[in-house]
């Protein structure tokens, strides 16, 4: 078993998933959550991970650096963004996902002028924008990358004590409120999507309670990746009202790690009543059920595995915020082929 840095995985999936930036945005809106966006003027400061940012009044023009999590966050408060990064790894037409099109068509907002940020912070285009912050509490930030970004405006990165790629959609949602001034339009936003997700989790009795395993297989390699309760899609899950599976518990380590590889050898011992498994390609599907090493995973002796190679959900499960976990669930047979995978392990019995 290797258990791999979500830093080191993530940086080695840049080539694939651009992280991108977005750019600037205004508090207007058609929206109800912004029916109190009226606050009083004057100098307030939000803590984070690197210290504190004061700001004199409510930005207007709110730059994003690393286009998961963030710019949905804004947008889920009613913020249209006016610049946001290319999104070429499951994005649609508009280099942007359905899901941010949605609520931006419900707020009557224009799409946004998309730009590219495969490398990193693009510091000359968000200088372009003057913007009035910078938001970016999900992501790959240092010091270094923070220093320059104050540069062009104040930042506000992860919260405290939260590292790189770690906060989750619930406390990025709660640094654009602080950073708005919308600290009860953030915990709202919140409270309605997950009750929103566990009501339409209800709907699948046999879901509740049922053990799940995330991950990917590699055919190459002969393993197993899963990943780790801190991972964004075994929180998908257990919102879901499943159990992640005892083995991953076990083994997964630490809070800082949130992909374990396992080996064929010991693949036996992966009990799940369900399996969620992410593929590049149906041809890769295939290849795994041919695979006599992975073979011995119950999940797959009980037709209790579920495939996925579309990229735009991969996308949703991963960069997860309140606009496409609803997606997800409500756009998609998600729910429904689980379900089925624990019918089946219950059958196998």
């Amino acid at each position: 078993m290797v258990v791999i840095s979500r830093g080191a995985f993530l940086k080695a999936a840049a080539a694939t998933v651009a992280a991108t930036i977005l750019a600037g945005c205004s508090t207007g809106s058609n929206d109800e959550s912004t029916s109190n966006s009226s606050v009083e003027s004057g100098p307030y400061t939000v803590k984070h991970a690197f210290g504190e940012t004061t700001f004199d009044s409510v930005p207007q023009k709110i730059a994003v650096v690393q286009f998961w999590q963030n710019p949905d966050a804004l947008l889920s408060l009613g913020v249209v963004p006016v610049g946001a990064p290319i999104v070429s790894w499951g994005g649609n037409d508009n280099q942007s996902t359905p899901w941010f099109d949605k609520k931006l068509e419900e707020l009557g907002g224009e799409q946004p002028t998309r730009y590219d940020e495969t490398d990193g912070p693009n510091y000359e285009e968000l200088a372009k924008l003057e913007p009035d912050a910078i938001f970016s509490p999900y992501g790959d930030m240092s010091q270094e990358i923070y220093d320059k970004l104050t540069e062009i405006a104040p930042v506000v990165p992860a919260p405290e004590g939260v590292g790189s790629w770690a906060a989750s959609w619930q406390q990025t949602v709660e640094m654009a409120g602080k950073m708005l001034k919308k600290e009860d339009d953030a915990k709202k936003v919140i409270e309605d999507t997950e009750k929103q997700l566990k009501d339409k989790a209800a709907e699948y009795e046999n879901l509740q309670g049922a053990t799940f395993i995330a991950g990917a297989f590699d055919n190459k390699q002969n393993t197993f990746g899963a990943y780790t309760s801190s991972d964004a899609r075994p929180r998908f899950f257990s919102l879901m009202g499943m159990e992640l599976a005892p083995y991953i518990k076990e083994h997964e380590g630490g809070a800082d790690s949130f992909f374990v590889n396992v080996s064929a050898e010991v693949i036996d011992q992966l009990e799940a009543d369900a399996v969620w498994a992410w593929t590049e390609t149906e041809e890769d599907i295939q290849k795994t059920k041919d695979n006599k090493l992975f073979a011995q995973m119950p999940a797959l002796k009980n037709d209790a595995v579920v495939f996925e190679s579309d990229k735009t959900f991969g996308l949703a499960l991963s960069a997860t915020s309140p606009l496409s976990l609803l997606w997800a669930v409500n756009e998609t047979d998600v729910l429904d082929n689980m379900s089925k995978a624990v019918e089946n392990t219950k059958k196998a019995a």
